[in-house]
């Protein structure tokens, strides 16, 4: 008996390991950097995946609001009330539609310097690892050798760097919220309905996109 249930409890922590492994599996790893005008079309689709409906809704209700405030005109043009509603409810339209141009502009002018900076992302089969990549300075030559040291103290103290660490951001399929989208430029990822990945197409090959739509097709996302 005793020996039965240590080789079931062998089996399970070989079936367990199994998986550990199958888990950490490397299906994909990409390189890829993203243009300001990339992030600016990213966040416009995001806008529209989730608050477009909104944005619908909300206008319906100021569009009632504003037939009421003709209705009331019609009936007494002299009333101060119809004005005001009418007034009220084309400002609330325009701002509806306008604020989330006002709200890109402002992101896109905040978030440029990520126009510089170079991502990598792994795809496992239980999470999508995307780390910042850190480019180490280019140092330029002397172009001549007859530079002398200067007796400042400045040079002959020990100049230290700041170091900068890498940043790493972990997205689990199963435990977080995602989705994804795919167009002729890029794959966006949407996490929670409130952060967006964007992968540009001119960064991965042919067999890189093909395998990152399967992967997106596979989890259920695409």
């Amino acid at each position: 008996m005793y020996r039965d249930l240590f080789c079931y409890r062998c089996d399970y922590i070989d079936v367990r390991i199994k998986r550990k492994e199958n888990m950490e599996e490397l299906l994909l790893k990409i390189k890829y950097s993203m243009t300001l005008d990339e992030i600016g079309e990213g966040f416009k689709l995001f806008q529209k995946k989730y608050q477009f409906k909104k944005s619908l809704v909300f206008t319906l209700v100021y569009l009632i609001a504003l037939g009421l405030g003709i209705d009331f005109l019609i009936r007494d043009h002299t009333g101060i009330y119809g004005y005001i509603l009418v007034g009220l409810s084309l400002g609330m339209i325009f701002y509806t539609w306008y604020k989330p141009v006002l709200i890109r502009k402002k992101l896109i002018a905040t978030i440029s310097s990520l126009a510089e900076e170079t991502y990598t992302a792994e795809f496992y089969r239980d999470r999508i690892q995307i780390t910042t990549v850190i480019e180490e300075p280019v140092i330029a030559e002397n172009e001549t050798e007859t530079e002398e040291e200067t007796d400042s103290p400045a040079k002959d103290e020990p100049h230290e760097e700041e170091e900068q660490e890498e940043v790493v951001t972990n997205l689990y399929f199963g435990s977080d919220y995602l989705d994804a989208m795919e167009n002729e430029q890029m794959f966006l990822l949407f996490v929670n309905r409130q952060n967006i990945y964007i992968f540009s197409k001119k960064c991965l090959s042919k067999e890189e996109q093909n395998k990152l739509r399967e992967i997106f097709t596979e989890k259920s996302i695409l």
